[in-house]
């Protein structure tokens, strides 16, 4: 089969790579639709590498080329011995994730993660797409068949390839509420309430953020967004009501979250996009012991002293990282089962969001290294179910 490795930065290779052999409780897949997402841009560009050793040395890229790719959608084509619940021919969005119902143990063996319901941050975790494991890239990909959710409805693969994307904002959200800090969503309680958020970064994060929190949470607070792309933050005014601001002007964020909160300020703060740039007035906007998700993967964002600055507000940080969530009573990701069903009800709409299709790997520098940097770039899509 055909599969594009990475095998340096900003350098892929098309080539011919071995069908990998079915085990009797894996399912072979047919790549109908991948995400780009930024973690995979990061990585093309050399950023970032998470295929890393068991003493946590990065491993290089010339010594082992990764298939990259984990926003998945496909179809099954084969099935080994002992896969009953899902068929050839069954559409279904992948969980890359590997984690201890992947490894077939029994449920009185999982580790405390995926027990406790954080099946992303499994004591074995590894992952396709991201960790070394062949990803989304490629003609198939084989995973064990518990990490398979059907899809039942006529969905389109693209939109379903959001899938995983909605289940990481998901999961950070649901965090807000798990740990405990003085705000929250749903709380009785006026004074713990949060009632202003404050959103940096428009991309396909951000925008997803703004959709759940009005369609999924039902905030109707005030969302006071930024984004240096004057169409991102129109699509967040025109989508979820958002208070969007230009964050050229470094005050205009600070003085939009002061005058939305009474003053108060916010006691959300969402990072999506993991610029230095917009941390430098995150300590400012943000309400003592407020909550700060950090979302959005970044270099340098302690710099210039803003991380002290929000250790000192007694802030509450939420370092989410993937759809982590608890596994279902078949041992499957249930937070994915979730978020491919506020796709198919439209609870979130993200049929605008894609901006960016391709329908040949050979195309794929083009999706990772030059595409994301253009004004008009939003959300890529690797299309495949044309063939």
């Amino acid at each position: 089969m055909k599969a594009a490795l990475l095998i340096e930065p900003k350098r892929l290779e098309i080539r011919d790579v071995p069908t990998p052999e079915i085990g009797d409780r894996d399912v072979l897949v047919a790549i109908d639709a991948v995400g780009v997402c930024g973690s995979d841009v990061h990585i093309y560009a050399g950023h970032i590498n998470w295929n890393i050793d068991a003493s946590g040395r990065e491993i290089p890229l010339e010594s082992s080329p990764q298939i990259l790719g984990h926003e998945i959608v496909g179809r099954i084509t084969d099935v080994g011995s002992k896969v009953h619940d899902v068929v050839v021919g069954d559409r279904v969005v992948v969980d890359q994730g590997i984690n201890c119902s992947s490894r077939g143990r029994d449920r009185a063996d999982w580790c405390e993660y995926c027990t406790t319901g954080f099946s992303h941050h499994c004591a074995d975790y590894v992952e396709h797409g991201i960790t070394g494991l062949p990803g989304g890239f490629a003609d198939s990909i084989l995973v064990p068949a518990v990490n398979v959710i059907p899809i039942r409805g006529d969905i389109s693969s693209e939109k379903a390839a959001m899938t995983e994307p909605l289940g990481c904002v998901l999961h950070s959200l649901r965090l807000v509420d798990t740990y405990g800090g003085r705000h929250s969503f749903t709380t009785d309680e006026p004074s713990r309430r949060v009632r202003t958020v404050a959103l940096a970064g428009l991309g396909p994060g951000g925008q997803l953020f703004g959709q759940a929190l009005r369609g999924i949470l039902g905030f109707e607070g005030p969302i006071v967004a930024s984004d240096p792309d004057a169409g991102k933050r129109r699509r967040a005014r025109e989508d979820f009501g958002a208070i969007v601001v230009d964050p050229e002007d470094p005050s205009a964020m600070i003085d939009a979250v002061r005058e939305a909160s009474a003053g108060r300020g916010c006691e959300m703060l969402i990072d999506a996009c993991g610029s230095p740039t917009a941390w430098r007035g995150f300590a400012t906007m943000l309400r003592k012991q407020g909550t700060a998700i950090l979302y959005g993967f970044g270099r340098e964002r302690g710099s210039e002293g803003t991380l002290d600055a929000i250790q000192w507000r007694g802030a509450h940080l939420i370092a989410s990282s993937g759809a982590s969530g608890p596994l279902d009573e078949e041992g499957r990701p249930a937070l994915y089962r979730e978020a491919l069903d506020h796709l198919e009800r439209d609870t979130i709409r993200v049929d605008d969001l894609v901006t960016h299709r391709y329908d040949r790997l050979e195309d794929l520098d083009r999706a990772l290294g030059i595409d994301p940097g253009s004004s008009d770039h939003l959300k890529g899509v690797l299309i495949r179910d044309v063939r």
